[in-house]
């Protein structure tokens, strides 16, 4: 088997974010007078922006506020002086260095990630790891994102590879989902803290380094 591309999810598989956004995003609401429960912020994990502002607008909806008002606009100018993130000590342990090994290999890489690109540069490259993907792809630029496999061909599209070539890396049930219909077979890293079901992997994973092992297999 031989793998040319490897291509990343972001939150969670290289970045430990989910559990600073879910602070962030619960923390606003509590801010406003709104309660959110830890059930109802675990079904943002993987999710999509516009997933998220459907659902922010469905919890500010539970006060009694202006019904005119534009609850993102709300929340950017919250987060802008609330709600900074540190993303350095949250990389996942192993990752700048697998990124470097696998480079090394003459490995291509990917990111293919729900989130902004705006979100993504914010998130990879206070720790310098964007310069290692030579493509990357946001959920931001499709009118769905994961589970809908079209992030995942796309970001193919722009290596030129058939999925036999490459494997996909998540942790979330939507990207698992993504990355089974694009005909990949997916590295799953085990994530017990959101109630995934995390069916479908052809790997499970603890650590980002173990893809070294399947790579070279």
């Amino acid at each position: 088997m031989t793998i040319k591309a490897v291509i990343c999810d972001m939150d969670g598989v290289l970045v430990d974010s989910e559990p600073a956004h879910q602070e962030r995003v619960r923390q606003f609401f509590a801010d406003h007078g709104i309660e959110v429960s830890t059930e109802e912020l675990n079904t943002l994990v993987g999710c999509s922006g516009g997933f998220f502002e459907q659902k922010a607008v469905e919890w500010w909806a539970r006060a009694p506020h202006d019904e005119t008002t534009d609850v993102m606009a709300v929340y950017s100018e919250w987060r802008g002086e609330h709600g900074h993130i540190d993303y350095r000590p949250l990389i996942n342990p192993g990752v700048p260095e697998t990124l470097e090994r696998l480079a090394a290999k003459g490995v291509r890489l990917a990111v293919a990630s729900s989130t902004s690109h705006e979100g993504i540069r914010q998130e990879l490259e206070p720790s310098d790891l964007l310069r290692h993907f030579e493509v990357v792809v946001s959920g931001e630029e499709f009118s769905e994102s994961k589970p809908n496999p079209e992030i995942y061909i796309t970001t193919m599209a722009r290596l030129g590879l058939e999925p036999d070539k490459c494997i996909a890396v998540e942790d979330s049930d939507r990207g698992i989902a993504a990355g089974v219909a694009a005909g990949l077979r997916v590295a799953v890293m085990r994530e017990p803290r959101f109630a995934f079901t995390q069916q479908g992997g052809s790997w499970y994973i603890d650590r980002f380094d173990e893809l070294l092992d399947i790579v070279s297999d």
